[in-house]
């Protein structure tokens, strides 16, 4: 059964689209509303025996039916008869045409609005890009610092640097300043242009691609070897920027020569107990004047000099100290002496010309040598103090034992030999040495401080034939103390042995021959003590225990340390003894300064002090130790304390200071109450 539906009357008909694509698909093909009373066309695109399909537009609701649509199929006539009618119909659309739609305002203006400011980004970045490209934002690598300058420099010339800058970058620096580090031994003698009050050149703004420079002119006064190092610092703000940036360059070059020229000249071959004299030339080769220079000499310990000129600044003869030396002068140094007898072979004499620094360094800026070819000699001499020769510490009270040798080493006699030795005493010629508690067998000749021998006194000298040899001993006492009224506390004796040889081979000969001084170096007088006692000096007991001392009992004494010095500073201190294995660290200790310690692994007792200056006379270590006598040692006076062995280093002259004392034990010599009672019972 078909079921029809009539539209109301009063329903208004349907305005066709204007077009026509609107009103077809590839399955279905609209049409217009069939008669009254006549069913409307099947709809192509329902099932068969299924309604059609909801939800379709109100503007095309005259597609569609209040009834459902036939189930049968659309013949291809009725298809054509459908299109005929839409498209020949009296309101078919005029397709040869196109129509404009009006839209309405508000639409219109969001689609301008957004058209005009989708173009306004568009100028923007095309203006960006047009006015600030990518390759002109700051990178920092444009910037560029340069310091130009000798690889090589010469001590005492002038020299030139040239610090070149230039803004490689497309934007301005604004605010640039340049600093340079110099060192210290350059100095400028003119800039250009010049710095401000604080040492710094303003560049002020600086132009993309502008370049300029800033050059220092100076001298420099370095040692040989040293590298120079300079640095320039150039710090700006981009323009476009609110930080800082710097740009830093380096130039370093080693100082490998001076305006100086040194030389060092002698004869060529030289016999022991010959004159020679060395001369030592320098120049100063440029147009600076140069203050507080100095020139050393270095002698093979074999050459001893006599004489000097000008006079040395030092005893040793060996060291000048020059005010100045002015532009384009040259001096000179002689310098006379002798090779001693056991000198040979090739000997070498170096000359160094400096300067001296703030610290009072020499700095060295030119050196010279010389070699003396020594031809062996005749007569070999020594001079042997205490078993040995060369410098050596003494101590106050001390007995210098001198051995002088000699020896004929050529193929000839050597007639009428006088020998002599100086003993040259400070500070005071007369006091330091007890000349009359001398010891000499030979009984030489004492003149003063000098002690000669001849062949009156040692026959051998009379004739010394080759091959032959002999020894001269004695003795010469120091004072045990330092004297009350020296005005220096440097104490030394230098020792000076020659041989004056009347004829050689029976030809009259004129020639000395010496031996290498040395000197005697007197250490300060630091003392030690080492006392036990059970009473204190009131008699008022500070140990404990049985008095005299009982096997398997425990007796506790104090043990004291007393260390006295009063001439040198003392420097490096050290104490220290071992306990025997029954005597035990009660740790009761009491030191006036340093660090006093029990070594419980080897049973050693250790004090030390960095220092002790003259202005401490007197230095105190106490600690009680405890005994507990063994079997063994019953009837029998048992040690408390090893010996003590005392080190030090004195800071005047250099020397070791080695002190000890014998050990100490249950009977204390410097306690009258407790030293007869030491025995074990």
């Amino acid at each position: 059964m078909t079921e029809t539906t009539t539209p109301p009357e009063n329903n208004p008909p349907e305005k066709k689209p204007s077009k026509p694509g609107l009103f077809m698909s590839r399955h279905l093909k609209a049409k217009p509303p069939a008669p009254a009373g006549q069913p409307p066309p099947p709809v192509k695109n329902a099932a068969p025996g299924q309604p059609a399909k909801p939800g379709m537009p109100d503007d095309k609701r005259w597609l569609s039916s209040d009834a459902p649509l036939p189930d049968s199929a659309v013949s291809e006539a009725e298809l054509e008869e459908e299109l005929h009618t839409i498209y020949d119909g009296p309101e078919a659309t005029d397709m040869t045409r196109l129509t404009r739609v009006r839209s309405s305002l508000a639409r219109k203006t969001l689609i301008g609005l957004a058209v005009f400011f989708g173009f306004l980004a568009a100028v923007s970045w095309a203006g960006f890009l047009f006015f600030n490209p990518t390759d002109r934002k700051f990178s920092g690598e444009g910037v560029e610092l340069v310091i130009e300058g000798p690889h090589e420099i010469k001590s005492g010339e002038p020299i030139t640097y040239v610090v070149s800058y230039r803004n490689g970058e497309r934007v301005p620096l604004g605010t640039a300043s340049l600093e340079m580090r110099l060192p210290k031994e350059f100095v400028v003698t003119e800039t250009n242009p010049k710095p401000g009050d604080d040492g710094l050149w303003r560049v002020g703004s600086l132009a993309p691609g502008k370049d300029d420079q800033i050059e220092i002119k100076g001298v420099v006064q370095a040692p040989l070897g040293q590298p120079l190092d300079l640095q320039a610092i150039l710090t700006y703000r981009p323009a476009d920027f609110n930080s800082e940036f710097q740009k830093v360059a380096t130039l370093s070059a080693p100082v490998a020569d001076s305006v100086f020229a040194l030389s060092a000249t002698g004869p060529a071959k030289i016999m022991p107990g010959d004159k020679v004299t060395i001369d030592i030339g320098y120049v100063n080769q440029s147009e600076t004047e140069f203050k507080k220079m100095r020139v050393v000499a270095d002698f093979p310990p074999s050459f001893i000099p006599e004489s000097v000129e000008p006079t040395a600044t030092d005893d040793a003869k060996n060291t000048w100290n020059l005010d100045s030396i002015a532009p384009n002068t040259e001096g000179h140094i002689k310098i006379s002496g002798t090779f001693a007898s056991d000198a040979k072979g090739l000997n070498e004499i170096k000359a160094r010309l400096g300067y001296l620094d703030a610290n009072e360094e020499f700095k060295i800026q030119k050196e010279a040598s010389y070699s003396a070819d020594v031809v062996e000699g005749q007569l070999a001499l020594a001079l042997i103090l205490n078993g040995k020769s060369g410098d050596q510490p003494v101590a106050f009270g001390d007995t210098l034992h001198y051995a002088v040798t000699w020896r004929n080493t050529g193929e000839v006699s050597l007639d009428d030999v006088e020998i002599s030795i100086l003993l040259d005493a400070q500070p005071d010629q007369n006091r330091v040495l007890l000349w009359n508690q001398m010891k000499d067998k030979e009984q030489g000749v004492r003149d003063g401080n000098r002690v000669t021998w001849t062949k009156r006194q040692v026959r051998a000298l009379g004739r010394i034939g080759p091959s032959d040899e002999g020894t001269i001993d004695f003795d010469v006492p120091l004072l045990a103390a330092p004297l009350d009224d020296a005005k220096s506390g440097d104490y030394r004796v230098t020792s000076s042995l020659e041989a004056k040889i009347g004829l050689i081979d029976h030809e009259p000969a004129d020639r000395v021959i010496q031996a290498p001084p040395f000197a005697a170096i007197v250490s300060s007088d630091a003392r030690l003590e080492a006392a036990t006692r059970y009473f204190n000096e009131d008699g008022i007991p500070i140990g404990s225990g049985p008095l005299p001392p009982r096997v398997d009992e425990a007796t506790t004494y104090r043990v004291t340390w007393t260390l006295t010095n009063s001439l040198h500073d003392l420097a490096d201190l050290k104490l220290s003894a071992r306990l025997p294995d029954n005597v035990v660290w009660t740790g009761k200790s009491s030191v006036d300064a340093g660090d006093l310690k029990f070594d419980a692994a080897v049973g050693k007792i250790v004090w030390n002090l960095n220092w002790l200056p003259i202005t401490v006379s007197k230095m105190t270590v106490s600690f009680d130790v405890a005994i507990t006598p063994t079997a063994d040692q019953r009837g029998k006076v048992p040690t408390l304390v090893d010996a003590v062995i005392f080190e030090a280093r004195d800071k005047v002259n250099g020397n070791a200071i080695i002190l000890s004392t014998p050990p100490t034990t249950t009977s204390p010599e410097a306690d009258d109450l407790a030293a007869s009672k030491g025995r074990v019972q």
